[in-house]
């Protein structure tokens, strides 16, 4: 079964209201325009091509994919947040049930038993915040805290209390609870960060964050997060406890079909500082950006360390690709550029140009694309 399909654009109010009809041609609604989904999650199906009011799950009899694809773009940041592994996720999701919390309550953390590993490859410049920096890197900062605070002393007085924190056992975990706890007494502290960047550059991004996002203690737990810059092509893989928000850019995100999400700041949604913590992994580690591998002319696979998804990019460069992969289940393909045709081991075939996207089934065990263009497959391992 080979199947175009289409979706809304998700107005987010982070969205980015040119980049997706930018580089897609996708006209512009007015409004921020976040993120498309192409997949089964019931919050928003694709739909068939042609077929608005037939979604994909209803074409598939209820069979949910255990992956979701989506054009993402942001003009402003996303929330602090980190995702449960499988065991926190299904030892929370039984847990809120049994306490009796609504499935749409605004304070529930694990609306579903599911874990939520995911990659981001960018489209066009990208920015992201991810980990957390070394340790050291993180004493630097407070001492220049310190050093440069022009204010009364209060903000001297709390770093001086943040070091000694980070200093002693459990330190980072230990800093980030106090500082994320602060919500509703950080303006001053926020504003003073805000105006650093006037002599250190490193605290420009406090100055952004702060005028999106003003006294939110997410502004000064940024500054201890890896800033990660990616060009067109270079993704981050995300697993389970990596605390990340990305903060601008176009890209195109895979993963495991999960609602699972622990925000910590930059947000004015539920936070839940305890929970989030528990699901953490507070070990400073380099910067998780994902090497491709090229498997043949035009094919590229982005490894991931789940069992929830493969991802593929593939540049037929004017030329017929054979994607000759195990297919175990089904797939999404989306076009990011120019056109692609495609057709499978089932004789089936459909053009796509760019924004454009189509649902493979398994049944099809291999397939060719051809054009000039470039295409992302994200693809079930089972």
């Amino acid at each position: 079964m080979l199947l175009k399909i289409t979706n809304q654009a998700r107005d987010y109010a982070w969205g980015s209201r040119t980049l997706i009809s930018d580089y897609f041609g996708i006209a512009a609604t007015g409004k921020p325009m976040a993120e498309i989904w192409f997949g089964t999650h019931p919050v928003s199906p694709a739909v068939l091509e042609g077929k608005p009011d037939v979604t994909l799950t209803e074409q598939l009899k209820g069979h949910q994919l255990s992956f979701l694809l989506k054009i993402l773009a942001a003009d402003e940041a996303l929330s602090i947040q980190a995702h449960p592994n499988s065991e926190q996720a299904q030892q929370g999701f039984l847990r809120e049930n049994q306490m009796g919390i609504a499935l749409d309550a605004p304070t529930r953390n694990y609306r579903d038993d599911k874990h939520k590993p995911e990659i981001i490859v960018a489209l066009s410049d990208f920015q992201a915040l991810c980990g957390f920096r070394p340790i050291a890197e993180i004493q630097q900062i407070l001492n220049d805290l310190n050093t440069h605070s022009q204010s009364s002393g209060a903000l001297v007085e709390l770093s001086a209390g943040w070091l000694r924190l980070l200093n002693g056992e459990n330190g980072l975990q230990k800093l980030f609870s106090d500082i994320a706890n602060r919500r509703g007494n950080f303006d001053g502290i926020a504003a003073e960060l805000s105006s650093m960047a006037d002599f250190d550059s490193r605290f420009a991004l406090a100055e952004q964050l702060n005028k999106i996002y003003p006294g939110d203690p997410g502004v000064l737990l940024a500054l201890f997060m890896n800033h990660v810059f990616l060009e067109p092509g270079e993704s981050l893989f995300l697993p389970a406890g990596n605390i990340h928000a990305y903060l601008s850019g176009l890209g195109v995100e895979v993963m495991a079909s999960s609602d699972n999400v622990l925000r910590g700041g930059l947000t004015s949604k539920h936070i839940d500082v305890l929970e989030l913590e528990a699901v953490l992994n507070f070990e400073p580690m380099p910067v998780p950006k994902v090497k491709p591998i090229e498997l043949s002319s035009g094919l590229i696979h982005y490894p991931c360390d789940t069992d929830d998804f493969l991802l593929y990019r593939i540049e037929p460069n004017g030329q017929r690709v054979m994607a000759e992969i195990s297919l175990p289940g089904e797939s999404i393909i989306l076009c990011t550029a120019g056109e692609v045709a495609i057709s499978n081991s089932l004789e089936e075939s459909q053009i796509l140009r760019r924004g454009e996207a189509a649902y493979l089934s398994g049944e099809a065990r291999y397939f060719n694309l051809s054009g000039s263009g470039t295409a992302f497959l994200a693809a079930s391992t089972r």
